[in-house]
């Protein structure tokens, strides 16, 4: 095929999709907690990172004051590492669920409007980061590239996210008033 007749395809392609994005776009109906998935999402993955990092602190600080570190310089180094790779394991496991149910999942919800179940969001987060440890650390399949997109944090925003929408609603204040319109056809 030549490239002429290449680039013709492509144009009609991309005129075929112009034409039916833009139509899909403008055609309107009720919102649905459905239409905020990969929202919930998004915030869930940012909720789980910031839960993590804090569940890391909570845990190095809980640590520190309840089993302080000797004041030798040797002995203190050794402590200080021992403490820090607790926390690191520790730590980001205990903070990554709240973090995607309760900074993520449930704050875009409210954002939003979509009200959703907080106990299967929870419940979803904390089977999700499970899930995710167990193929991110190996023990489930061999190391590929599905475990770089399949870890702790994902999952936990998945099953944070499928548990807030079992059984959401938005209720009628909250239905936008406003239009957006991306393509606008006259004939």
């Amino acid at each position: 095929m030549g490239v002429k007749k290449k680039v013709l395809m492509g144009v009609v392609v991309y005129a075929l999709l112009l034409f039916f994005v833009s139509e899909e776009l403008r055609a309107e109906r009720p919102v649905q907690p459905t239409d905020y998935l990969l929202l919930e999402f998004l915030f869930g993955v940012q909720g789980a990172i910031v839960g993590g990092g804090l569940g890391f602190y909570a845990t190095y600080w809980t640590l520190s004051i309840v089993q302080p570190c000797p004041t030798a310089q040797p002995e203190r180094r050794a402590c200080e590492l021992g403490t820090s790779l607790i926390s690191l394991i520790v730590g980001p496991n205990l903070g990554i669920p709240p973090g995607a149910t309760f900074l993520g999942v449930a704050l875009a919800g409210a954002i939003v409007g979509v009200q959703g179940n907080m106990l299967f969001a929870f419940a979803g987060s904390i089977v999700g980061t499970i899930v995710g440890a167990a193929v991110a650390g190996n023990w489930v399949i061999e190391p590929t590239d599905f475990s770089l997109v399949v870890n702790p944090v994902t999952m936990a925003a998945l099953g944070a996210t499928i548990g807030y929408n079992i059984g959401a609603t938005v209720p009628s204040e909250f239905a936008p008033t406003y239009r957006v319109m991306l393509f606008e056809r006259r004939f």
